[in-house]
């Protein structure tokens, strides 16, 4: 799963941050990085791995799903990771002073507390800057319900939700980071109906175009049997809280009926996750780079699809 990022002061180069799996059971994870300077031929970095969990860090056993930016004159990357097998996944932070490494790990932002959340949560692809030393993030549920939740057990189907969360930076440790949660589920209006396209959005990407925010959830319908027909999201707001009621997700990319354009010789159904979007202001369009799976091998890939924003 992966995350697209242009620095402003390196603007003709893409960094593409994403996340490697040692087999296809992910029994262990970390996140490396390639850069493009035409936003579609990606080399790897010289340093295979920017980031793989210490014995004592929170992504021990697992780091992945990246999203990064600027704060001052350093970088920050917040991603998703769990200490071992049977843990929870929670949401984490590194620095480093060079994108290219190396990536230092802070340490756990938060975990999963909140009823929704499940016994687990993911990361977003996109960081959002509110001001310096502001962030905003979206953030998602797993598919694993609290052991007390009535409503999972009554319709006997997972539903994924996603979460804001802001964070303010003030330094590297975590004594001068400050996490906070909107309270309750705030963008659970995003979530459709049961066996609708969106009936659960997750990990979204995030771009400011034209003075509007958009939203770009992946969405899935597990009510249905396996393999889930799985999608792509657009949500316009006024504002990047998207808390309007008015703003609800449109679909932008079918994956049932778009499968075989987007991976040629597809044998099953396509997995779809962490859409990350980017604006190419010169050539006026949206790229929005997402990870794909065939369901016949699990085995994961980076797809983009361009839109034009001339019409």
């Amino acid at each position: 799963m992966g995350s697209i990022f242009v620095d402003d002061d390196d603007a003709d180069r893409r960094f593409l941050f994403y996340t490697v799996a040692k087999d296809k059971d992910w029994s262990k994870s970390s996140i490396s990085l390639a850069t493009s300077s035409n936003s579609i031929d990606f080399r790897q970095s010289s340093e295979d791995i920017l980031i793989e969990g210490r014995n004592d860090s929170f992504c021990k056993h697992q780091a992945l799903n990246p999203a990064v930016t600027r704060v001052k004159n350093r970088f920050y990357m917040i991603f998703a990771g769990k200490d071992s097998p049977r843990s929870p996944r929670k949401i984490g932070i590194a620095f480093a002073d060079d994108l290219k490494g190396p990536w230092h790990i802070i340490g756990e932002l938060i975990h999963p507390s909140h009823f929704w959340e499940g016994t687990a949560i993911d990361n977003g692809c996109t960081v959002v800057k509110l001001n310096d030393e502001t962030l905003l993030l979206y953030y998602s549920s797993l598919t694993s319900p609290k052991i007390y939740d009535v409503s999972y057990f009554l319709r006997r189907y997972p539903t994924r939700r996603i979460g804001i969360l802001k964070v303010r930076v003030n330094g590297t440790s975590l004594s001068s980071i400050e996490a906070m949660r909107f309270s309750g589920n705030p963008l659970k209006h995003l979530n459709g109906p049961k066996n609708s396209w969106n009936e659960s959005v997750f990990c979204p990407g995030y771009v400011k175009l034209d003075g509007k925010h958009y939203l770009f959830p992946a969405a899935s319908t597990y009510s249905l049997r396996f393999p889930f027909k799985q999608h792509i999201g657009i949500v316009g707001g006024n504002t990047p809280y998207f808390l309007e009621k008015t703003s609800q997700a449109l679909k932008l990319i079918d994956g049932p009926v778009e499968k075989n354009k987007i991976m040629p010789g597809i044998k099953s159904e396509i997995a779809i996750d962490t859409p990350s979007a980017y604006v190419d202001v010169e050539n006026r369009k949206l790229l929005l780079y997402y990870s794909v799976a065939d369901r016949a091998d699990e085995v994961w890939k980076i797809a983009l699809t361009a839109f034009d924003l001339t019409g």
